[in-house]
């Protein structure tokens, strides 16, 4: 996926991926900084390939002079293809080795599944907190209309009030219950017709607190 990047190029995507989309888009200046060019010609110029080559593109900010800049799916996997460098245990009794191999986080978190597409959701509450779900995690959601009993979902619920909700379904007849994890709170009944499921979380993606 990289190898048809020049090294700039990869550390100007890798610096767009880590920055903070609150503090407005970058400055050319910023970025320039940030990977070690002087030359903001040089860096507009590194842009508009990578543009062009369909790593990133510009979104929309109508109150602001400068474009934001953002990673397209495209992008996302160049970044986040990294060698796997081994593999440890969480218990006991299986050895750290480095031993390299080809690995994309973005292809195997996101490549569509049985023809199926995958999509992020950023968790809200701490309804799911049972089920290993925390707020602010990211969840992998796989497009599945009718997914079995017991499967935690993403669901829409229906009313004068759309409500997005992650719980694990249960079908009651022509009622579906959506069950929180969580004692604080209460399982949601509602009609069948009432409830649309988006698809079922695969993932949860979780930084390490404190870590940035």
């Amino acid at each position: 996926m990289t190898e048809d990047l020049y090294p700039s190029r990869l550390r100007i995507l890798e610096f767009l991926a880590r920055w903070d989309q609150t503090l407005g888009p970058p400055t050319v200046r910023e970025i320039g900084k940030a990977v070690g060019l002087r030359s903001t010609q040089t860096v507009h110029h590194h842009l508009r390939k990578l543009e062009g080559d369909g790593y990133v593109e510009q979104g929309t900010a109508p109150n602001r002079k400068r474009k934001p800049l953002r990673l397209t799916q495209k992008g996302w996997q160049a970044v986040s293809t990294r060698p796997l460098l081994g593999r440890i245990a969480a218990g006991r009794g299986l050895e750290a080795v480095a031993n390299e191999e080809p690995y994309s986080l973005a292809a195997e978190l996101l490549s569509p599944r049985s023809g199926r597409k995958r999509f992020l959701l950023e968790a809200k509450g701490d309804s799911m907190t049972g089920a290993g779900i925390e707020e602010g995690d990211l969840l992998v959601v796989e497009e599945n209309p009718s997914p079995p009993n017991g499967a935690v979902v993403a669901a829409l619920i229906l009313g004068e009030q759309e409500e997005a909700t992650v719980k694990v379904l249960r079908r009651q007849g022509e009622r579906i219950r959506l069950e929180p994890r969580n004692g604080a709170h209460e399982n949601i009944v509602v009609p069948a017709e009432r409830v649309v499921v988006q698809g079922t979380v695969e993932w949860v993606v979780r930084r390490v607190k404190g870590r940035r």
